[in-house]
């Protein structure tokens, strides 16, 4: 009898939703269609029990009392909620049933009339049929024949109402969801679709290669921030783009929800990785921030020594005012400097004039201008050079050479050596420096030749902290490379190959 009475409710409750959604679909495409008492519309901002549950993720609500049963249902157009179908009708009796079965049973056993037997036999089989016809809607409505009846029987009536419903929604909706099925894989950026119940129904092979073909949403859940996206979309959807970080594959994509026109209840997810742009952004606010804060220091010092001169200098010895000069000429060529190196940065790649270069003697003169930095470090310098020539551009080759030299000029400790070599290897020319400064660890080495990048911060902040960029900006331009062999406490070797 429990059992009886759980089959009866299952029944009486797809039966009852069932019809809800026909007469939600009835509802959208002729909305001045009446219903009678048992049809109720209740407004989205309802605030009855039944609308609150759909609110908190239910895909219906039912309530039941011995006689009735209420559903309430979503009604959606075009993918936005527009308001909820509630519709009430009378319970099945199990009792009645179950004392209809075992009436007709006792007489087909016990009488065994053949007309009587065929009567019920009839009933049986349509009731058996009707049954089947119900689970083949469901499993496949597009292969399935409907119940065509001349009888008067609200059931097969309501039937074939709801075949018929199914079957054209089914008939128009296939085509647009192969269609769309296959424009998304020809794109070679993440694409899925959802529903509103949180279901994949289908990604292309960007997303299965990105993340992993997955019919779950679950799959987002290390990204609680896109998670919580999503699912905002599915209880409103609407068009929305936003930008997310994903940590474990270290990239950022901008995720774009489109609910789909030509399918009821499913929404397009697109991923456009945006990575190189986050970075280069990043990258140019840096640059812009660190110019601006590297411009500063020089205009406070020389627009502090200035003021002094200009206010107090008949009140300063003669030895105090040259320093102050001294300091002021100082300031100025760092300002001069760090003006020439933001625009050789700035500058737009051009094709380069290439000549035929002494790799050897242009070494030597751009040494031969250190000469005077060098002394006052008292460095010990070797150089091991042969007679090589590269097809160069000279400006470009010897910004190369004069930063290589004033890096390790400056690293190198006061009484410290540098070596320069100049030579073939493979048949390639290539010039090395090396110094036994304080050396790179392997976090350094990765960033050296970012801009205004420095290894050491608490070292002195001479130069612009562009010297290192532009060798390596400079370098591509020319086709070249440069590698980095560093040791802490040892020192540092640059290799410039061209």
């Amino acid at each position: 009898m429990l059992l009886l009475n759980t089959h009866t409710v299952t029944t009486d409750t797809n039966h009852l939703s069932d019809r809800a959604y026909t007469i939600s679909d009835i509802l959208n495409k002729s909305p001045e269609t009446k219903f009678g008492e048992t049809v109720k519309i209740l407004a989205k901002n309802n605030q009855a029990e039944a609308v609150q549950n759909i609110k908190k993720g239910a895909t219906f609500s039912r309530t039941m009392t011995a006689k009735k049963m209420t559903i309430t249902v979503p009604n959606y157009e075009k993918a936005v909620l527009k308001n909820y179908i509630q519709v009430t009708s009378q319970r099945s009796s199990t009792l009645f049933e179950t004392v209809v079965v075992i009436i007709f049973a006792g007489l087909i056993y016990v009488i065994g009339l053949g007309q009587f037997y065929l009567a019920n036999k009839k009933r049986l089989t349509f009731e058996a049929d009707t049954i089947a016809k119900i689970k083949n809607i469901r499993r496949s409505p597009l292969t399935q024949s409907y119940l065509i009846s001349e009888d008067d029987n609200k059931i097969t009536t309501e039937l074939n109402h709801l075949g018929e419903t199914i079957q054209h929604q089914a008939e128009s909706s296939t085509p647009a969801k192969k269609n769309l099925y296959a424009f998304i894989e020809f794109f070679e950026f993440p694409i899925f679709i959802y529903d509103l119940k949180g279901t994949i129904r289908r990604s292309n092979a960007s997303f299965q290669n990105e993340f992993m073909a997955t019919k779950n949403l679950d799959i987002f859940s290390p990204y609680s921030d896109v998670l919580q996206f999503l699912v905002n979309k599915m209880l409103k959807p609407t068009r929305q783009e936003q930008t997310f970080y994903f940590e474990k594959i270290n990239a950022y994509y901008a995720v774009t929800v489109q609910p789909i026109e030509a399918l009821e209840r499913r929404l397009m997810v697109t991923m456009i990785d945006v990575t190189a742009y986050k970075v280069t952004t990043r990258a140019h606010n840096d640059f812009i921030a660190n110019v601006s804060h590297d411009l500063k220091t020089p205009l406070a010092a020389i627009a502090g020594f200035a003021d002094i001169l200009a206010n107090d200098s008949a009140k300063l010895p003669p030895e105090k005012i040259t320093g102050f000069a001294k300091h002021i000429v100082k300031e100025t060529k760092r300002l001069s400097s760090l003006v020439t190196d933001t625009l050789e940065m700035t500058r737009q790649p051009i094709h380069l004039k290439k000549k035929k270069l002494n790799l050897t003697a242009l070494t030597r003169d751009v040494l031969e201008n250190f000469k005077l930095a060098i002394q006052d470090k008292a460095l010990h310098v070797t150089t091991q050079f042969d007679e090589v020539n590269v097809k160069s551009n000279d400006k470009h080759l010897y910004a190369v050479l004069k930063n290589l030299i004033e890096n390790a000029i400056h690293y190198t400790p006061t009484g410290g050596k540098i070596y320069i070599c100049v030579t073939k290897i493979a048949g390639k020319a290539t010039f090395s420096i090396s110094d036994n400064g304080p050396g790179l660890t392997e976090i350094e080495k990765t960033r050296i030749f970012e801009r205004f990048y420095r290894a050491d911060q608490t070292r002195d902040a001479d130069g612009t902290g562009l010297g290192l960029a532009i060798v390596k900006k400079n370098l591509t331009e020319l086709d070249g490379q440069i590698d980095v062999v560093s040791i802490v406490g040892k020192g540092t070797t640059f290799t410039v190959t061209l």
